[in-house]
């Protein structure tokens, strides 16, 4: 059986370190051995046995198999920096255990119904071939949807390039990881590497660095003594720990805006699970996600909705400059594709079109990284004003956007099924609030107010039907609306549908409004009144 991870949420923060030249020594030391062992354990024989264990990566993985030699010299390593070092390793194999195992029960469907049968009817026969029975009796998933669908496209890709003889390739032979990013974890140190203390505004700190890049001996280690300065806000957060003293740091380095590169210690704590919130009476956020709408909702009570919709939406300097990002990317791409046509005395130019674009994916990610955070932060302060109990958004981790539509298939996977829904999640235990996840389909072409298929019209006073227009109406009640808000209030109407029993949302039960356009009595007031950072704006709109 895999490890059992503790039911204790943890929450990480980072600390800038002052600038060493040491601590580029220890990166370029630790990431070559880690890289290197990696490379001497890469076999299904030490996937499967790390997979199955219960113990942490460095109690399977014996320290004295880390071994470093630079130049042909062997390299000194201090005991607990191999350790952590096996523990970095370790995990990186132990992740490629489920993925591997999904792979051979991928292939052996595939093998059955044949390459040339279609993704969805795969998927859905390894999740239903593929099931666990727990200690209840119950049968669970082995695998998530996701995964499968990863691991689908890529034995066709393999079979596209490789032939039938593809399948006589073990799993270890098709893929192979590689340590890009410093990721060392001190949690199998005991003190030897490094020591901190915290007391509510700093944590004092010791740790150990190599004095020169091939360092021999133990002599050539030392230690460094240095504090870091813990700001208030996050001071207010880690107030509300079950110990006052954090876990095991890791050591990250991360490019910073301008591109200077910086290195981090990521502290976690542990906090107590917040108790859900439980009224007399369930007060729902249901959101709806999108692109330059980041974010179309309302509130909910009783099966009635009591809020005019809110949308969260990029001004459009911003979203231009999204735009641009993509552009220069897409020109990059080309350059590199007409570059390597070329002769190989073009290779520089290959090179440096390579390094242009990859500092492009970095600032895009940044970017999204940025608007992800503030969004939640927005998401969750409206829920907590209006005194919700739960949210509820749609689960796009499956959803597989129409063929022709790569544009909004990126912008999907970058915002909206990336971190937007990891965040809400950890920031609703936060909060005592309930995470509610539904099916997307069909959320903006049924009417919520009398449940009838609607039609995509260009506009409120033009009822022309148009396939990419963004306005709805129904054609049986005359009920007309913007399609991101439909959508959020036919979001709520799915968190009470059990797909088992109901097929679609036009058996579900209406959402009544307000009543001859009267408030409810716990409607905020209306009008363009919050302003939030990061260029984005909350816009109160009329239902």
């Amino acid at each position: 059986m895999p490890r059992k991870k503790k039911n204790i949420p943890t929450k990480s923060y980072q600390f800038k370190l002052p600038r060493d030249e040491r601590l580029q020594w220890f990166q370029a030391l630790t990431t070559k051995a880690a890289q290197q062992l990696l490379d001497k354990l890469w076999s299904e024989e030490w996937i499967n046995q790390l997979g199955k264990s219960n113990l942490k990566a460095y109690k399977v993985i014996n320290e004295a198999q880390v071994e470093l030699e630079l130049n042909r010299q062997k390299i000194y390593l201090p005991s607990r920096i191999r350790r952590g070092t096996a523990e970095w390793a370790g995990r990186i194999i132990r992740g490629q255990y489920k993925r591997k195992n999904c792979y051979y029960d991928c292939l052996e469907i595939i093998n059955w119904l044949g390459i040339e049968t279609e993704d969805s009817k795969l998927i859905a026969i390894v999740m239903q071939y593929c099931r666990d029975t727990g200690k209840d009796g119950k049968t669970y998933k082995r695998y998530k949807k996701m995964l499968i669908r990863q691991t689908i496209e890529m034995i066709k890709n393999l079979f596209q390039r490789l032939g039938k003889g593809f399948a006589a390739f073990r799993y270890i032979d098709l893929v192979k990881p590689e340590i890009q990013h410093l990721a060392f974890p001190y949690s199998p140190d005991d003190g030897q590497t490094i020591q901190y203390t915290y007391d509510e505004e700093k944590i004092n700190f010791k740790l150990k660095l190599p004095k020169t890049l091939e360092p021999k001996s133990k002599n050539d280690w030392q230690w460094i003594v240095s504090e870091l300065a813990i700001p208030e806000k996050i001071q207010e957060k880690i107030a509300g720990a079950i110990s006052s003293q954090p876990l095991k740091p890791t050591l990250h380095k991360k490019k910073l805006k301008g591109g200077l590169e910086c290195f981090f210690l990521l502290f976690p704590w542990e906090f107590k699970n917040q108790p859900k919130r439980n009224d007399s009476k369930e007060r729902v956020l249901a959101i709806d996600k999108g692109l330059k709408k980041v974010a179309t909702m309302a509130i909910f009570e009783d099966g009635k909705q009591i809020s005019k919709p809110i949308t969260i939406k990029l001004v459009g300097s911003q979203y231009r400059h999204i735009e641009r990002i993509y552009d220069h990317i897409a020109g990059n791409q080309h350059q590199i594709a007409s570059q390597k046509k070329r002769r190989e005395s073009k290779q520089i130019g290959v090179e440096a079109y390579q390094e242009e674009r990859r500092r492009l994916y970095e600032k895009r990610n940044r970017l999204g990284e940025e608007l992800a955070h503030t969004t939640t932060n927005i998401l969750i302060q409206i829920a907590l004003d209006w005194n919700c109990t739960k949210i509820v958004i749609e689960d796009l981790r499956d959803y597989k956007p129409p063929r022709g539509r790569r544009s909004w298939s990126r912008r999907l996977s970058q915002w909206l099924r990336g971190r937007i829904a990891f965040l809400l999640e950890y920031k609703c235990k936060e909060q005592g609030l309930t995470l509610q996840k539904v099916c997307p389909w069909n959320t903006s072409s049924h009417c919520p107010r009398c449940t009838a298929k609607g039609v995509k019209v260009l506009g409120p006073n033009n009822l022309i039907e148009n396939k990419r227009a963004h306005w709805f109406h129904c054609p049986h009640c005359g009920f007309s609306a913007d399609r991101d808000y439909i959508a959020a209030i036919n979001i709520y109407r799915a968190s009470f549908i059990d797909y088992k029993e109901i097929k679609s949302l036009k058996d579900t039960s209406p959402v009544p409004y307000m009543d001859s356009g009267i408030p409810h009595p716990t409607v905020l007031g209306g009008g363009s009144e919050m302003n939030c950072a990061n260029k984005l704006v909350t816009v109160t709109g009329n239902g």
